[in-house]
């Protein structure tokens, strides 16, 4: 039978949203925005265990939220330190998870309005044979191309073939764990299904996200975020 974890990832500094604030802490209509991922997951029938990676100087105060929040949790939330980057941060989720763990999603803690059905979704593609999964949304501007020595633009690409991607993003668990030793730690990345491009692995399928599912950045994302739960467009 598969077991199936997340790593959601807590370990950014969040300098875009304030230098003194956690947006993580930051309530989103009355509950603080890592309560709000975490009830996501923890609502996921198919996860069985939840790995939460963050900064060390956080892990207490994180600590505390996860046992006032959920004094008793469906599955086990176990709390890990990250690394300097995103992709470091990641890895030691991974190695924390228990070893008979087969699937791992991968999320954004700063992505509060998540539902089971969309970790779910992922999770199934992966499961009838996909290397990894991702949500994402088609690009439905007109996007440009500036030329970076004058800035000005110089063509405009194809948008019918770009997608924003968002998170979870869901692989085998060995997969995952080979590209991160595949992809020399230098080179520059910014999710992990870039890691599996890089390394050839494959194929990654893209799953129809939603605009609700934002990640929060800056303050006005907190303002958005409580519309879209009033139920605004």
């Amino acid at each position: 039978m598969t077991e199936a974890w997340a790593v959601i990832v807590a370990g950014g500094s969040g300098s875009r949203f304030s230098s003194t604030q956690d947006k993580l802490l930051v309530p989103v209509a009355g509950k603080p925005v890592l309560q709000r991922t975490l009830e996501a997951f923890l609502a996921t029938s198919d996860i069985a265990g939840i790995v939460l990676v963050a900064a060390s100087d956080a892990l207490e105060t994180y600590q505390t939220l996860v046992q006032t929040a959920f004094p008793m949790p469906r599955v086990p939330v176990l709390l890990t330190s990250g690394g300097s980057t995103r992709r470091d941060s990641v890895y030691q989720g991974l190695l924390a998870l228990p070893q008979n763990v087969d699937l791992v999603a991968i999320h954004d803690a700063a992505r509060p309005l998540i539902t089971p059905d969309l970790i779910t979704a992922t999770m199934h593609a992966v499961l009838q044979g996909a290397a990894g999964a991702i949500l994402g949304l088609p690009i439905v501007d007109t996007v440009k191309s500036l030329d970076p020595a004058t800035g000005h633009i110089r063509n405009t690409i194809d948008r019918n073939t770009l997608w924003r991607a968002q998170t979870p993003q869901t692989f085998r668990r060995e997969i995952i764990v080979k590209a991160h030793q595949m992809v020399p730690a230098e080179t520059p990345v910014t999710d992990d299904a870039q890691l599996l491009e890089l390394a050839g692995l494959g194929p990654i399928l893209p799953i129809p996200g939603d605009e609700r599912n934002l990640k929060v950045t800056t303050p006005p994302d907190i303002q958005r975020a409580e519309a879209f739960l009033a139920g605004s467009p």
